[in-house]
């Protein structure tokens, strides 16, 4: 794919050339358990797995002093991350109820340790 400029990729201003993203996987496996008619206990595990990306290009203006363009290559490296999100949900209503949980996925592969809390509302219509 064609990148200019600033990028997702890291390039800077003034970037012209080329990503090739790799190939993705997701998986995503959930449980749940009633513990009382308004009591239920979740948990999701999730794996992703994100190819090398490699970026090829050049950047404009020529450097002072030089006398052609500096090609620029780099790799972005794979990545993989294992997620857990437990979760405990509670119905008062047949057709109403709150979940209440956190999303931790632990530092791996090119990948930044992270905690994001979940809040969701569940209405079946």
């Amino acid at each position: 794919m064609k990148i200019q400029d600033v990028s997702v990729y890291g390039t800077g201003e003034g970037f012209r050339g080329r990503a090739k993203p790799g190939n993705s996987f997701f998986a995503d496996v959930s449980f749940e358990y009633s513990l009382t008619r308004s009591f239920v206990v979740a948990l999701d595990v999730t794996y992703r797995h994100t190819g090398n990306t490699r970026v090829t290009g050049y950047n404009i203006p020529v450097p002072r002093g030089a006398r052609n363009r500096l090609s620029i290559e780099f790799d972005s490296g794979y990545s993989d991350a294992l997620g857990l999100a437990p979760a405990i949900e509670y119905s008062w209503k047949s057709n109403l109820g709150v979940l209440l949980g956190v999303r931790v996925i632990p530092a791996g592969r090119n990948t930044a340790a992270t905690v994001s809390p979940a809040v969701a509302i569940n209405m079946v219509h």
